[in-house]
């Protein structure tokens, strides 16, 4: 399976129904909604970089890099559940750290204690556990992490 990625508008309709899919497997696993339709409450402006994988012409996953006060955070990445396993989430989320990179030497991202398949991911891709920071600290079942983006000195 060959996935294309692109970098759209974060409010492209193909984008925000993938976000509308990630909402209602979120509302399933945590028995509520977590977020949204749409947007999801997020700034437009405050979006660095949305991505869209496609395969041929079909969306299949999504992620989003945005300033957070001083923090730059991945949001929203999601794939649809056919997609994984794949090596599309890997490799959708080296393509967001390498626009985190060009802004930033570190990231930082939230999700939920549930969602195991992402934690392990981000843990493989060297996320560590940090405190969770607002507004995440007024969600149950928050987890937060980061990843040093800097060049490892090997010498």
């Amino acid at each position: 399976m060959t996935h294309r990625i692109l970098e759209v508008e974060f409010l492209d309709p193909r984008v925000v129904a993938l976000r509308d899919q990630m909402a209602v497997e979120m509302a399933e696993l945590y028995g509520e909604v977590r977020h949204g339709a749409g947007a999801e409450g997020i700034d437009p402006d405050s979006v660095i970089v949305c991505l869209l994988a496609l395969d041929g012409e079909r969306p299949v996953g999504t992620a989003s890099l945005r300033h957070l006060r001083d923090l730059v955070e991945v949001k929203r990445m999601y794939v649809l559940p056919r997609t994984r396993g794949t090596g599309l989430a890997p490799r959708l989320l080296r393509e967001v750290e390498q626009r985190a990179a060009a802004v930033t030497d570190r990231v930082v991202l939230h999700t939920g204690e549930r969602q195991r398949a992402a934690i392990a991911l981000y843990r493989r891709h060297g996320y560590r556990p940090i405190e969770i920071y607002a507004p995440y600290d007024q969600v149950p079942e928050s987890v937060c992490f980061a990843k040093d983006l800097r060049p490892v000195d090997h010498s």
